[in-house]
């Protein structure tokens, strides 16, 4: 099979020969260990061309420079961030709007033109039949919540001012901007990205995410689940009560952090109902346990979720603080027991 062919089939329970497999390596831990994780991932490749590994390699730093140095910048909307070097997300040092006065004079960023999204159908006749291609889009309930600082926006939420619902409704407006022009240009998934958990529950009431957001995001998914293009939905922490919900409105590859609701418990909710794209336990497990512990969250994730002629994409985010031979336990075991038939089962 084609990478695009072994996604497809998975994400659609159309039996692939193996799970389809993503790296994901922070920058520190490429300076770390060097070209011996290179190696390995060549020896080890995913079925996205190990395309977020190259572009982290390619992250910046110059001499003295160490992984742990603080970076500060300025994002395209007008929010002031900081992170350590050796990672690739940070936190919010001052939000773009820090108050709805702000918010009377403020401008969002020009739109792409008509070049982009020609240049990007360009690149999918391209890439097509061999790969699989994902567009963005747009941010959504995190970008909002960076723009006007956590605080203020969880407010804005309880009040239910009309500042939190204009600022929704021009976000929906504009990612529809981009999903419709993406989706004609022959895009085969769009990918949204939005952390709703903490550790043990949901970041707001569950009833308020159905009123404020859920209609939001089902019209944004449905241009895409209308034309027939998958819609990928990555969402961190504590989410259990809307698992369903993000099924019913159009998502068919779900990134949920699964160790933290207990992957079993997970797997009896979306087992056969979506695609799930592993997150295996990057907090604990995969920097602080051993490699046999690695191996065995890999077998629990493709039992949990794989069994149903597909239905799992395997992933394991890894940090600066991981081992070496926690990331050789992680991807060998994706080869081992992630290829069709499971028997080891």
């Amino acid at each position: 099979m084609t990478p695009r062919e072994r996604i497809l089939a998975a994400i659609e329970f159309k039996g692939p020969d193996r799970c389809p497999i993503q790296h994901y390596i922070f920058p520190g831990a490429l300076w770390k260990h060097g070209q011996k994780l290179l190696d390995l991932t060549e020896k080890y490749p995913d079925d996205f061309g190990n395309a977020a590994i190259k572009a982290n390699l390619n992250a910046p730093r110059e001499e003295g420079q160490t992984e742990n140095d603080i970076v500060e910048w300025t994002d395209a909307w007008g929010t002031v961030w900081r992170r350590l070097r050796g990672y690739t997300s940070g936190e919010v040092l001052r939000p773009a709007i820090p108050d709805w006065d702000a918010w009377k004079t403020y401008e969002f960023p020009p739109l792409p033109q008509d070049e982009h999204f020609e240049n990007f159908a360009a690149q999918v006749k391209q890439r097509h039949p061999q790969e699989f291609v994902t567009a963005s889009g747009g941010g959504f309930f995190q970008h909002m919540q960076h723009m006007r600082g956590n605080a203020n926006y969880y407010m804005d939420l309880a009040e239910d001012n009309e500042g939190v619902n204009e600022l929704a409704d021009r976000m929906v407006e504009r990612n529809l901007y981009h999903i419709e022009r993406y989706v004609k240009a022959g895009a085969d998934c769009i990918q949204f990205g939005d952390d709703w958990g903490a550790q043990d529950a949901l970041l707001i009431h569950p009833d308020l995410w159905r009123r404020f957001f859920k209609p939001r995001y089902k019209r944004m998914f449905e241009v895409a689940r209308d034309a027939g293009v998958h819609v990928w939905f990555h969402t961190d922490g504590w989410i259990l009560e809307i698992i369903d919900d993000l099924i019913e409105i159009g998502v068919t590859v779900l990134n949920p952090q699964h160790s933290c609701m207990d992957t079993k418990r997970v797997g009896e909710i979306c087992g056969g109902r979506v695609c799930i794209r592993t997150d295996i336990d990057r907090q604990w497990v995969i920097p602080f346990g051993t490699p046999d512990d690695v191996v065995n969250a890999v077998k629990e994730a493709i039992e949990a979720f794989g069994t149903f002629n597909g239905g799992v994409m395997l992933h394991g985010e890894v940090g600066q603080e991981v081992p070496f031979e926690n990331i050789e336990a992680l991807y060998s075991a994706f080869y081992e027991y992630g290829t069709y038939p499971l028997d080891w089962l």
